[in-house]
């Protein structure tokens, strides 16, 4: 198994040195927007849904690219239909002792994406603000709780790789609202990938190889992904490393079948959101070449 130890160690490190006149740029379209480096698309963020009976699938990306063009993810796989993509959901969205919503399973809670801005940085990153608001629409009436900010910066390639940062912001609208994972000893909720052939993948942290479990694992702050080396899967591994109000996750829900990957936040008990101190999420993404990563 691949253990990837240098795609972590590198994993925040990987810069834009070099790329100056690398140019991150933007497509708007009536349900997405494309973000792309130098012409080639690396992600679509998802503002619309395209089907009324699934009015929460929106606000999460897919697909994902590699630099080759080869797509990382997949989105309503046959196996877990509400997976998709790069997404970052919870199963119980509270109102005091009330679960009101399940943004997992995208029951009782959509989203309106009130506003997108792309904006070019000097060093030839670019960032796109998303400015989405959160209803739940599983009463008689449209309950506005949570605005969501998030900003998804993208670094312009290098020969280490890509990396995709993603700062996300929940404001409380209302008094109450707490968010908190599957409601059993797994407790997985927060950022999640669905990456594709997720049956073959390997994992890495700190180094060391990490083998999977029904319930969350403990490891260090980042974790890498790798498919085996073989021309039937992606030439690139994957790492992620995530926070929480500033603090590193540590513990992650790592499935070697037809499954998603999570860093775990907040687990199975709900963490309050009061309206005058916003849930802070940072989850960082690098694609780094599969070789490079295997060192």
């Amino acid at each position: 198994m691949i253990k990837l130890a240098s795609a972590l160690a590198a994993l925040l490190m990987l810069s834009t040195a070099g790329t100056a006149r690398a140019a991150i740029d933007a497509k708007l379209a009536p349900d997405s927007v494309t973000l792309t480096d130098n012409g080639r698309t690396v992600l679509v963020y998802r503002t619309r849904t395209n089907d009324p009976a699934e009015p929460g699938r929106l606000n999460y990306v897919h697909p994902l690219y590699a630099p080759d063009g080869t797509v990382l993810t997949e989105d309503r796989p046959a196996d877990h239909l509400h997976q998709r993509g790069l997404f970052w959901s919870w199963h119980q969205v509270r109102l005091g002792d009330e679960v009101v919503a399940d943004g997992w399973f995208m029951k009782g809670l959509t989203f309106f994406v009130r506003g997108t801005k792309f904006q070019g940085q000097p060093d030839g990153s670019g960032v796109l603000t998303l400015d989405v608001d959160w209803i739940v629409n599983s009463k008689n009436e449209l309950t506005y709780v949570a605005r969501e900010v998030t900003q998804v910066t993208l670094r312009p390639a290098t020969r280490a790789g890509q990396r995709i940062e993603f700062d996300t912001k929940i404001t409380a609208r209302v008094p109450g609202l707490s968010l908190g994972g599957s409601d059993d000893v797994k407790g997985y909720g927060g950022f999640s990938l669905r990456l594709v052939q997720p049956d073959r993948l390997s994992f890495a942290s700190r180094g060391e190889n990490v083998t999977p479990a029904v319930e969350a694992v403990a490891a260090g702050p980042a974790m890498g992904f790798a498919w085996p080396v073989a021309a039937a899967y992606p030439a690139w591994a994957v790492g992620l490393a995530c926070k929480a109000q500033g603090q590193p996750i540590t513990r992650w829900i790592l499935r070697r079948e037809l499954s998603m990957q999570n860093c775990v936040f907040p687990g199975r008990a709900p963490y309050a959101v009061p309206i005058e101190r916003p849930l802070h999420l940072e989850s960082t993404l690098v694609i780094q070449p599969r070789e490079s990563a295997a060192r």
